[in-house]
């Protein structure tokens, strides 16, 4: 099988740069850490290792020359195939997006609404409203409509986020397919007829 040129994908400012074994060693005594500061570790940890898994599968995809067989070798190594599609493009997205960026103020599950493909156009944008704010997903998504333009002038004024916005479905169609597009066609039928069972059934 043929190989592309890896592309260098490392790691440069100082907080992505530092190793996640810094904070399990011996010489970092969690037990002097307030509960406040042992969640603010624990997500720390948890987007660190995120972020290099997502550089390690960024590094490897370069290697293909396409994703098909890519995915037989994810396929061919079981640590990898453990995660699921749907989670491994979420950690290679964040990677490419955030690896040289500060994340300050910026939960994981925003990293991922942020560096998700279909808002590539106003990432930057978004990106920008949410470092160091500590927004809620529910208001990252609102900044992202806003972005597109989605959110009526009303809602804009206040500042008030609004999930479905202009009571227009599409933007959150595109982003519930977007999560599933790595399925079987069959498999991604099943799980949208299983929401809508459990909809039903509230």
């Amino acid at each position: 099988m043929a190989l592309v040129k890896p592309k260098s994908l490392k790691i440069r400012n100082s907080e992505t740069s530092k190793s996640i074994s810094s904070y399990v060693e011996g010489n970092d005594d969690l037990s002097v850490l307030t509960l406040d500061q042992l969640a603010a570790r624990y997500e720390e940890i948890d987007q660190q290792s995120q972020l290099f898994k997502g550089l390690i599968l960024l590094e490897a995809r370069s290697r293909f020359p396409s994703n098909n067989e890519f995915g037989d070798w994810v396929q061919s190594v079981p640590s990898l195939c453990g995660d699921g599609n749907q989670v491994r493009n979420r950690y290679m997205n964040f990677a490419n997006y955030f690896k040289d960026r500060d994340r300050t103020g910026i939960t994981i599950t925003a990293c991922y609404e942020i560096s998700a493909p279909i808002n590539a156009d106003i990432a930057d944008k978004v990106y920008q409203a949410a470092l160091g704010k500590n927004l809620s997903v529910a208001q990252i998504k609102a900044e992202i409509a806003k972005a597109k333009g989605l959110l009526p002038e009303s809602v804009k004024a206040s500042g008030e986020p609004e999930l479905m916005p202009l009571g227009d479905v599409s933007s959150f169609m595109e982003q519930v397919l977007a999560d599933i597009a790595q399925l079987p066609k069959a498999d991604a039928i099943r799980v949208l007829d299983e929401c809508k069972k459990k909809i039903k059934s509230n």
